[in-house]
């Protein structure tokens, strides 16, 4: 049995290699991101403890993972109930939730556990506690400000996230994809036969439309913004004259409306799909050559 400072290692260890790989910040860089290197050592130490713990049971990384995605509805409900007691739960569940992700992946690389489809749970989960904290919070500034043209606003924000045009678009695009590189790539290989010589991969042109929009930055799901909108409703329970979660709300009703138009005008307008497409054919391609 690993002791918890081996486990604690390896979770520091994986940390810095993702963040720096995937999200391009650097943990041990304390002057440009202060918080989410203070978070993180927060999500790691209790994640140790709780890795180890579970090394002791049968339970497998992806129940954690489900754990993780159920946290995020059940503090969207405790968030929407307009009792003192069951909002300070909600925002205790959002503010540690995140231990959940951070400790399924480790339990899944200690017990040679790690799949793809504890990788898409692990995504899912994500998305589910970033839906829970929104709507909990539209229904929390609804009842709060006793404006009925909110509750009729909170809708929108799951309804912006689920009528995503590229996101739709995945599924199909998929089909597509899997049909076009069988083709091709038989096609390249009767020419190789009756030229008699590989002509190299393919060049792969950069995929323009996976760039960030700055908009995605705004009131984010990583914990920073997570944790100023508890923070802003704590202080909300503790000082009731002061209400400003409304605008944040409306922020992010307007910042989920921005984003599906872009993405509808991305597909409709500037051929997203096939630029997509043509991509990912070259990187299977190229891969394959």
């Amino acid at each position: 049995m690993k002791k918890i400072r081996e486990i604690r290692k390896g979770l520091y260890s994986n940390a810095k290699e993702v963040s720096i790989n995937e999200y391009g910040v650097d943990l041990d860089n304390w002057r440009a991101e202060p918080y989410t290197s203070l978070k993180a050592r927060f999500y790691m130490e209790a994640s140790s403890v709780l890795v180890w713990l579970l090394l002791k049971t049968k339970i497998k990384p992806n129940t954690v993972t489900i754990f993780y995605g159920l946290a995020g509805i059940i503090g969207c409900v405790l968030l929407s109930i307009p009792y003192k007691w069951t909002i300070i739960v909600a925002l205790f569940i959002f503010f540690t939730k995140g231990i959940l992700d951070w400790t399924d992946g480790q339990l899944a690389r200690e017990t040679k556990q790690t799949s793809l489809a504890g990788h898409m749970l692990d995504a899912y989960g994500a998305q589910l506690g970033a839906l829970g904290l929104q709507i909990g919070l539209g229904f929390y500034v609804a009842q709060k400000v006793d404006f009925m043209p909110f509750f009729y606003l909170v809708p929108l924000i799951p309804f912006f996230y689920t009528a995503s045009l590229t996101s739709f678009c995945y599924s199909p695009l998929f089909d597509q994809i899997s049909k076009e590189s069988l083709k091709i790539q038989n096609e390249k290989n009767l020419q190789k036969e009756k030229n008699g010589e590989n002509n190299g991969a393919d060049d792969i042109r950069s995929d323009r439309w996976k760039r960030y929009l700055w908009i995605n930055h705004v009131l984010d799901d990583r914990a920073r913004s997570v944790d100023f909108i508890l923070l802003l409703i704590l202080i909300e329970i503790i000082y009731p004259s002061f209400f400003v979660t409304w605008i944040v709300f409306l922020l992010l009703v307007f910042k989920r409306f921005l984003i599906f138009s872009g993405k509808f005008y991305l597909v409709a307008y500037k051929g997203w799909v096939e630029r997509t497409l043509e991509t990912k054919l070259n990187e299977i391609l190229s891969g394959k050559s």
